[in-house]
């Protein structure tokens, strides 16, 4: 490669966001970016998806994407436990996601940036795929190929709004900013501004309904599935506040063909791939993963081993609950923490990352049943039974849970803390609840940040605002 054209690499690596995605490197079943064409502004040729087996590979490509250390093999997975009361990072560390840990990131962090990246990317490997898909006459593999991308942009879309973007419910119509909802390529660089956060979840739902009408495989491990897609709908529909409609694709995913595991091989299921709840999960490969960078390593006493869980949430499991095995208690490095609380979900370097999974379609079901109830109490009922499923799945000798109205939802959103500890659902789940962050870092260290807060969500990438004329940067954070 030239100088020159090295500099053109440089020049557009963290500008506009990024459409031109190359189908050649799908063809390959690489996962290489558009950054390492040597003219990275020049359209692909979008013809050179010409069959399904080509349609395949492309969308290996997309899937490869998501499986970025910037995105769900540690960034996206660890931010909204680090800056909740989860994790917090060692006092013996190397350095990283200190930033976060210290409640202090600021415009150019470089995991930020990564992260609106790599999101990006996924949108854009996706979009020249479905382009390229859509050309093909349709037959049925095509078609569930075509529902499997279409879900996985939708889900970037739903990360992207999540991380960057306040809950839906920030204002009443959902009219503050979001992210740029991007559904085409294009054959120039392009500006895009901030669309709603109303426009981005109607951009969601839409992209999910069509892979639902795609869709006609109901188990391919390691791929998007319509159970997955009834799952992914109904937390979508849940942060918005639709309570019926969260409701009702919660119970489409429950009805099959996936199964909740039992008590006795729930922990081993994390050292296993594709348990019979998990609906969605990336697979790390041995020649295909993360590697040193990943979110197993960061946890891993072999690895680096510098991302512990609170205190705090280790004490809230029962003894008898077999979540809390998931949580080793030891001493960290001799001299540091002590005790301190190893995560044990995800060890070594080639753990699968587990996105979605049945226990949150019953959960999700559960909030929604549990909001509905206030005014149907046969609802509250049925929403204490579903949360019912998932603690004494847990812990048989659970006594069974009555609470009523708000207490219940509270002890709903507990269980989801529980449940899904180190899965990267923890902020989230108080941002959308309006509710207060307990910050909690080595030691004692704890500060209490109230909602609404400007840092509960990240900014946007300084070099994207440099390079988008169109970008609007979040409240709070100084340009």
């Amino acid at each position: 490669m030239s100088k020159q054209q090295k500099q053109l690499v440089m020049k557009f690596s963290f500008s506009k966001i990024k459409l031109l995605v190359f189908v050649a490197c799908f063809l390959a079943g690489c996962s290489k970016s558009f950054l390492d064409l040597p003219n990275p502004s020049g359209l692909p040729l979008v013809g050179t998806i010409k069959d399904q087996a080509s349609l395949n590979t492309a969308s290996n490509g997309v899937y490869i994407a998501l499986k970025s250390s910037a995105y769900y093999n540690r960034t996206f997975s660890l931010i909204p436990e680090l800056i909740g009361d989860n994790v917090f990072i060692s006092r013996s560390n190397g350095g990283r996601f200190l930033a976060h840990d210290n409640f202090a990131v600021t415009i150019t962090d470089g995991y930020v940036q990564g992260a609106w990246y790599a999101m990006y990317q996924v949108i854009a490997n996706a979009n020249l795929a479905i382009a390229g898909g859509e050309s093909l006459p349709p037959t049925t593999a095509i078609d569930q190929l075509l529902g499997e991308l279409y879900a996985v942009r939708a889900l970037a879309h739903f990360d992207l709004v999540r991380l960057f973007a306040q809950p839906y419910n920030f204002t009443d119509d959902a009219s503050h900013l979001g992210v740029p909802v991007i559904t085409v390529q294009e054959s120039s660089i392009m500006e895009p501004p901030r669309d709603t956060v109303r426009r981005v979840y109607e951009q969601i739902v839409t992209d999910l309904n069509k892979a639902l009408s795609l869709m006609n495989v109901n188990q391919k491990p390691g791929r998007m599935v319509p159970a997955a897609v009834n799952t992914l709908l109904a937390k979508v529909y849940l942060y918005m506040g639709d309570w019926e409609q969260a409701e009702y694709y919660a119970s489409q995913a429950i009805t099959g063909p996936f199964i909740l595991l039992g008590t006795n091989n729930y922990v081993s299921s994390w050292n296993a791939d594709f348990s019979s709840e998990s609906l969605f999960e990336l697979v790390n490969l041995a020649t295909e993963n993360a590697g040193v960078d990943g979110l197993g390593y960061l946890y891993d006493q072999s690895g680096y081993g510098e991302a512990l869980a609170t205190a705090d949430l280790y004490n809230l499991y029962s003894t008898t609950d077999v979540r809390r095995s998931l949580i080793q208690v030891g001493v960290r490095n001799g001299t540091f923490e002590n005790p301190a609380y190893f995560v044990r979900k995800y060890l070594g370097q080639t753990a699968n990352i587990k996105v979605l999974r049945l226990s949150d379609a019953y959960l999700i079901r559960a909030e929604a049943r549990a909001e509905l109830g206030k005014t149907d109490a046969a609802k509250t009922t049925l929403a204490q039974q579903d949360l019912n499923t998932i603690v004494k799945r847990a812990d048989a000798s659970a006594a069974d849970i009555t609470l009523t109205g708000d207490d219940l939802i509270e002890r709903i959103l507990i269980e989801r803390r529980k449940e899904f500890a180190f899965e990267g659902h923890r902020l989230f789940d108080l941002t959308r609840r309006k509710k207060e962050v307990r910050h909690i870092r080595s030691g004692d260290d704890i500060t209490t940040y109230t909602y609404p807060n400007n840092r509960f969500i990240m900014p946007i990438p300084f070099k994207e605002m440099n390079a988008n004329d169109n970008m609007v940067q979040n409240p709070g954070w100084v340009q």
